[in-house]
């Protein structure tokens, strides 16, 4: 083998190949090989680095352009899916959108619940009072949202002159800091509800109901049940958002998400009236042994489950804690009644039971049969029992079964006591969950919010003795004849973490089913007002007339400037012209000095949008200042609700339903001495604006709804002083009940026990919906309009 050998040469020498090998055979002259400098080295270095870096770049760039359209995509599938569902539901709406219903004509109900939070108000966790601090106000022991660390969005309103910061602290108006990363203003109005019954023949709805087979309501206690899922063409649909609450500082559950963000859900509960499980009812239970033989008395169809003799006739929370856990179980439209037929070894009668009853379409036109309707009154103060069960005080389901309220409590009441009761099928928790109300700071007359017992912490709200098979019933046990309503929240694992005063979602084991989006910003209903006068913003210059600026946007009540240019309209005669001159409204002209116009009337508003604007009551009529403008809403005086003015736009009153304050009138009618109970300030809601097509049963069920010394006035034949003013000409208020009574005659639309909370009706109405994808930081809003109007 030929070997050959590394020779280093001097220069000019010759080097020839060993063994005498010929130079031709050598490859080509050797040349001298050159190295890289240190500088050749570090610029090949630098540029092959920002090659690099480019290339990083472009690979960032196409990752988060994929990140963001992914997230586009996700997001606007999930906003796309809520919105088809919200459209699918209010088309295949059963109930006309006019107000009152037979329960008869078989047609179900509308309501939509307007919630005292507003776009510019949209959660008590962002408020903050005038302390210079420029940070949300604690409710209660809970703290505010930390605007330093939320991923809530921000505004683009700006701060005050010479100030770089996001933008106003809500309620104070102070200027955040300027390192603050938002003002939270991102979020909307979510805290309204639709609720409402829909047809749906091509796509039927799905359900759990108990079990036909098996362990069934006719042979095994509730809590051993099975289930399975059927379809319906008819549901009873609810529609409502829950925020996710902020927790005290030692309490943090870790149940829900970042504070201030909202998740929307939904509940389909099937209308199956014909359900029929062969319930055999003896005195002393359910006869389960010999299921072919009737030992008793049949429950009969519609019945689902029959409470058992440990619940008696006074026990209204234990059915309705019954009826609660049904509902949390199971995909059912059902009322809980008392039923005198069955027969009962603990009555002393020896009948009457509790059941729990599905509902038809003819049944949900009742208010106090829809889905979470309670009505509940732990200690009334005047109330009069609807039934006299014997209750002392008179514990029991009152009108107008108000399904979300903030209660109206006595004066200077610091904190709101509650307490659970739970289905007596079910285990017992060993412990109970200990939460309390929190009242308005200023007023202390309304609850805002609920939170954990004073020195509880995460082990006390996660303790495994407080846990619950279902969702209890939750009572205040506060006197008052309007208590707030409140509702338990659970975890996965049955535990109560959070209670709100508005409807709860599903826990336990079916925590999530009923979840449509979460990370929503906004959930926000609004109805068409054909009356709402419709206002644009004037160019400022030197002469008159004023230049309308075609650039500016027009001013609905949703714009906070459409206030002043409202009030433009109105302040030259009001209040009294205003009250009987109803034309007033809509005859603003611009002028040097006001830079307003009308220009139409119609647009979609917040039921009770008047409420967010002008005061009503009394000494301080007038403009709503913006220190107040974020307060807890008030009501109007029925001198002013039934004023002529108010009366064009339908949906500017405070939708509250009225019931007596206890304050009489006496007068003579038809030789007879009549006590009418002069109607007031809402005696069992507050706060929530309500459109509800309402049901006529309530002026011919034999119960004196509106608490005066008659029952059932407007089918009485005569002429009997109202309860309600009404006006007949556009003039103002008729006060005199008795020459109201003369002047439209007998069982006239005054004598009415009860009427809607707005009796006009709706030509359409709006939803809202607003989402935020935190990774790409992006927000999608879609909004869904429907017509009422019949074609």
């Amino acid at each position: 083998m030929l070997k050959r050998l590394l020779i280093v040469r001097a220069a000019g020498t010759v080097v020839r190949p060993l063994g005498g090998m010929q130079a031709a055979a050598m490859p080509g002259r050797l040349r001298r090989s050159r190295g890289l400098t240190l500088v050749e080295m570090l610029v090949a270095l630098a540029i092959t680095l920002l090659m690099m870096a480019a290339v990083v770049t472009v690979f960032a760039n196409v990752t988060q352009s994929v990140t963001r359209r992914r997230a586009t995509l996700e997001m606007s599938g999930q906003l796309r899916a809520v919105r088809e569902q919200l459209q699918r539901d209010l088309e295949g709406a059963t109930c006309p959108a006019i107000p009152s219903r037979r329960p008869e004509a078989n047609e179900g109900y509308l309501e939509l619940i307007e919630g005292p939070q507003t776009d510019a108000y949209p959660s008590v966790w962002l408020w903050d009072s005038t302390d210079a601090e420029a940070e949300p106000d604690p409710v209660g022991t809970l703290p505010g949202i930390d605007l330093n660390v939320s991923f809530l969005p921000s505004s683009n309103l700006g701060g005050a002159v010479g100030e770089d910061g996001p933008g106003l602290a809500i309620g104070s108006n102070e200027v955040l800091d300027e390192d603050t990363p938002t003002d939270g203003r991102g979020l909307g109005d979510a805290d309204d509800t639709l609720m409402l019954t829909v047809r749906s023949e091509t796509s039927p709805f799905v359900g759990r109901i108990p079990a036909r087979n098996g362990s069934t309501p006719a042979n095994a206690a509730f809590g051993v049940w099975g289930r399975e899922e059927v379809e319906s063409s008819l549901a009873e649909v609810v529609w409502f958002a829950l925020e996710n609450p902020t927790e005290r500082a030692g309490a943090e559950t870790f149940a829900f998400g970042e504070p201030g963000f909202r998740t929307i859900h939904r509940r389909a509960l099937l209308i199956v009236p014909d359900l029929d499980y062969g319930i055999d009812v003896t005195p002393a239970g359910i006869e389960t042994a010999n299921p072919n033989t009737v030992s008793g008395r049949l429950a009969g169809p519609g019945v689902v489950r029959v409470l058992g003799n440990n619940v008696d006739r006074t026990d209204i929370s234990l059915a309705l804690a019954a009826l609660i856990a049904f509902q949390d179980r199971y995909d059912l439209s059902v009322r809980v009644e008392w039923d005198p037929t069955l027969p009962n070894s603990a009555e002393s009668s020896g009948f009457g039971r509790w059941v729990i009853r599905a509902n038809t379409l003819g049944d949900l036109t009742k208010r106090e049969n829809r889905y979470e309707h309670h009505g509940y009154v732990f200690e009334p103060q005047t109330l009069i029992p609807p039934a006299g069960n014997g209750n002392s005080p008179a514990r029991d389901r009152y009108f107008p079964f108000a399904a979300v309220s903030a209660g109206l409590l006595p004066a200077s009441t610091p904190n709101v006591t509650i307490d659970f009761r739970v289905d007596r099928d079910l285990p017992q928790p060993t412990q109970s969950a200990s939460f309390r109300g929190v009242t308005d700071p200023v007023a202390q007359n309304y609850v805002v919010a609920y939170e954990p017992a004073a020195g509880d912490v995460a082990a006390d709200l996660l303790n495994s003795a407080r846990v619950y098979a279902a969702r209890p019933l939750v009572r205040l046990t506060r006197p008052t004849d309007t208590p707030a309503t409140a509702r338990a929240v659970l975890n996965e694992d049955g535990q109560v973490v959070h209670v709100t005063r508005g409807l709860a979602p599903l826990g336990g084991e079916r925590r999530g089913d009923d979840v449509m989006m979460t990370d929503a910003l906004s959930f926000d209903l609004k109805v068409y007002d054909p009356g709402v006068p419709v206002y644009s913003a004037t160019r400022s210059n030197t002469g008159s007339p004023r230049v309308a600026n075609v650039a500016d946007r027009l001013l609905t009540p949703e714009d906070p400037t459409w206030e002043a240019a409202f009030w433009a309209d109105l302040a030259a005669t009001w209040p009294t012209a205003a009250m009987t001159n109803p034309n007033l409204l809509g005859d603003l002209t611009a002028t040097a000095t006001v830079p307003y116009q009308f220009e139409r009337r119609g647009a979609y508003v917040d039921l009770g949008y008047g409420l967010s604007h002008l005061q009503f009551t009394g000494a301080n009529t007038g403009r709503i200042v913006p220190a107040q403008r974020h307060a807890p809403r008030l009501f109007f005086r029925d001198s002013y609700a039934a004023s002529g003015f108010v009366s064009q736009l339908p949906f500017f009153d405070d939708g509250l339903m009225r019931v007596a304050t206890g304050v009489t009138n006496n007068e003579t009618a038809n030789g007879l001495a009549i006590t009418r109970i002069v109607p007031g300030v809402p005696a069992m809601h507050t706060l929530y604006p309500t459109y509800d097509t309402w049901s006529q049963h309530y002026e011919q069920n034999g119960v004196n709804e509106d608490r005066d010394n008659q029952t059932d006035e407007s089918i009485d034949g005569f002429e009997s002083p109202g309860m309600y003013p009404v006006d007949t000409n556009d003039a103002g208020l008729i006060a005199d009940a008795y020459a109201l009574a003369t002047a439209l005659g007998p069982d006239d639309s005054g004598e009415r026990e009860t009427r809607p909370p707005y009796d006009a009706s709706l030509r359409g109405v709006q939803v809202r919906v607003r989402v935020y994808e935190r990774d790409s930081r992006q927000v999608r809003e879609s909004i869904v309009r429907e017509s009422f109007v019949p074609e």
